[in-house]
């Protein structure tokens, strides 16, 4: 297993990577979602490429991808697509709940976000990758847009189901969310303390620190609660069972935030196309973690999928 090294400095290749020549092939646009928002977006590699495109988690953004971004054989072989949720990173994010709580919201997004990786080509279709919460944007997506644009669906460190978050996390999400900002600050240090399954470099810490302050307070509350009042009304079970092309399920074995034995045996028994790979010596960052593994498993599992089509 290839393991980002946590303190030799000159090994922190996913740091030293934000600063790689590469970074000027990365493409900036914009999708403007049904109420008018406007959703940062960035896309590297060839458009005529099977397209990609990453789904980040609760207080994350587009650059948890980085160590997907800086490969250079995922940016040869396919285009690579990120975005920021609204509210998130450099999308706008307006201090007005009602733009946050409604789970229509996410799905219409991310729908326009397909519609122009895509170019419009009603025929192309693409794989998703969603990271935690980002799972459950991509289901949101599919139980009201359809499979129609869909070929595969990677889906990482996931739940289908609430229960399946460990206690300490559960404890500590409600303390991301207070309108104190003391509180806020120190619930948001100690969530991403669990991210990795090893204590965290400092200069990593505070990357995804970061990244976490630049989500709006406004849509952590609202999304939260949009998410999770549809998973008690009608679940993400019969959404996922229902889904009918290939499924890779990635977790890591030493997951602090999930419970990955639980988590990872409902989804391959409530869906007989998944498939499931479980990373040792992984936490829930585990495209982090692990990066060359989990680059070298989706590469292949798309290069799979795309090939089958053509």
């Amino acid at each position: 297993m290839s393991k980002i090294p946590l303190k030799n400095e000159e090994q922190q290749l996913p740091l030293v990577s934000l600063l790689s020549s590469n970074q000027n092939e990365i493409k900036n646009f914009t999708v403007t979602s049904n109420d008018g928002l406007k959703i940062y977006a960035e896309e590297v590699g060839d458009p005529e490429k099977p397209t990609i495109i990453f789904l980040h988690g609760y207080l994350g953004t587009r650059l948890v991808w980085e160590p997907q971004f800086t490969s250079k054989s995922l940016r040869e072989k396919f285009h690579l697509v990120r975005w920021d949720e609204r509210g998130s990173g450099a999308s706008e994010s307006p201090n007005d709940i009602t733009k946050y709580n409604n789970v229509d919201f996410y799905a219409d997004d991310l729908n326009a976000l397909i519609e122009k990786a895509t170019r419009g080509d009603q025929k192309k279709k693409v794989i998703l990758i969603g990271w935690s919460r980002g799972n459950n944007v991509a289901l949101l997506y599919l139980k009201k847009y359809g499979q129609e644009k869909l070929a595969g669906f990677i889906f990482v460190a996931g739940l289908i189901e609430l229960g399946e978050i460990l206690p300490a996390a559960a404890e500590i999400i409600p303390s991301t969310l207070s309108d104190d900002f003391v509180t806020a600050v120190n619930g948001t240090r100690q969530f991403i303390d669990l991210l990795s399954a090893g204590p965290l470099d400092p200069r990593i810490k505070a990357f995804f620190l970061g990244g976490a302050i630049a989500s709006s307070p406004t849509n952590n509350q609202g999304s939260t609660a949009a998410i999770i009042e549809d998973a008690k009304n009608d679940g993400y079970v019969n959404v996922f069972r229902n889904i009918t092309v290939p499924i890779l399920a990635i977790f890591g074995a030493d997951d602090r935030l999930i419970n990955t034995p639980i988590t990872s045996a409902k989804v391959l028994a409530t869906n007989s196309r998944a498939t499931a790979i479980i990373y040792p010596n992984a936490g829930h960052l585990l495209f982090w973690d692990v990066y060359e593994d989990f680059n070298r498993d989706i590469s292949k599992f798309a290069e799979n999928i795309f090939r089958s089509e053509n």
